[in-house]
C-alpha cells in the first residue's frame, strides 16, 4: 500500500472519479509490465499462468462489514443509535461480540458463532428489549446483599529471630562505636 501512495497518489490531480480511475488503470498497467524485484518476473505474466478468479461477491464484502461491540452489564448491545437485547443465557454481558448486518438483518456473534439474529430497527435512539434479556443476570440487590469482604487475614511470614549485634557484624560497625560519630 505504502508504493501506491509513494508512487501514484503522491501528486496526482483529477477532476472527477472516472478520470482518477483511468489514471489509475493506466498506472497498474504500467507498474505490472515491469519485472517485479522479489518474483524477477512481471506480474502481468503471472497473472495469466496462475489464473487467478476473484473472490465471490458476498465474501469480499463480508470482513469488512463485522464491527466489534461491547455487551453492557444488562445485556444490550448498541448499534447504529439502537440497542437490542440478547437473551441472558447467552452470557455474553461485559463480553465482546462482532455485529453484522445484512440484508435488514443484525446478526452477534461471539467466539466465530453466530449467536442472536434480529431484524435491524431503522429508528436511532430505540431500546428493543429481548423477553429473556435479564435471565441468569444476578439483579443489582442481589449483588449488594453478597457483600465482598472488607480485608483478608494472612499468615505472617516466619523469620528467624537474631540478636541486634549480629547485625552490627554484617554492617561492619564495632559494638561500642557511635553511629554519626
Amino acid at each position: 500500500m505504502s508504493y501506491v501512495k509513494q508512487s501514484f497518489w503522491a501528486g496526482v490531480t483529477f477532476t472527477d472519479l472516472d478520470d482518477l480511475n483511468r489514471q489509475a488503470h493506466r498506472w497498474c498497467e504500467r507498474i505490472n509490465s515491469r519485472v517485479h524485484r522479489t518474483t524477477h518476473a512481471r506480474p502481468v505474466d503471472r497473472l495469466e499462468v496462475e489464473k487467478l478468479q476473484p473472490l465471490p461477491q458476498a465474501f469480499a464484502w463480508e470482513r469488512f462489514a463485522t464491527e466489534e461491540r461491547k455487551v453492557t452489564w444488562d445485556g444490550y448491545v448498541s448499534y447504529d443509535g439502537v440497542l437490542y437485547g440478547l437473551p441472558g443465557t447467552l452470557h455474553l454481558a461485559g463480553t465482546t461480540v462482532q455485529v453484522r448486518e445484512r440484508k435488514g438483518v443484525l446478526t452477534v456473534w461471539s467466539q466465530g458463532q453466530e449467536v442472536f439474529a434480529i431484524e435491524k430497527r431503522p429508528r436511532s435512539q430505540e431500546s428493543v428489549p429481548h423477553p429473556e434479556q435479564w435471565t441468569g443476570i444476578p439483579s443489582a440487590s442481589a449483588i449488594r446483599r453478597a457483600g465482598a469482604p472488607l480485608g483478608h487475614q494472612q499468615q505472617a511470614p516466619q523469620v528467624q529471630s537474631r540478636a541486634l549485634a549480629e547485625y552490627d557484624q554484617y554492617c561492619g560497625v564495632s559494638a561500642g562505636a557511635e553511629v554519626g560519630a
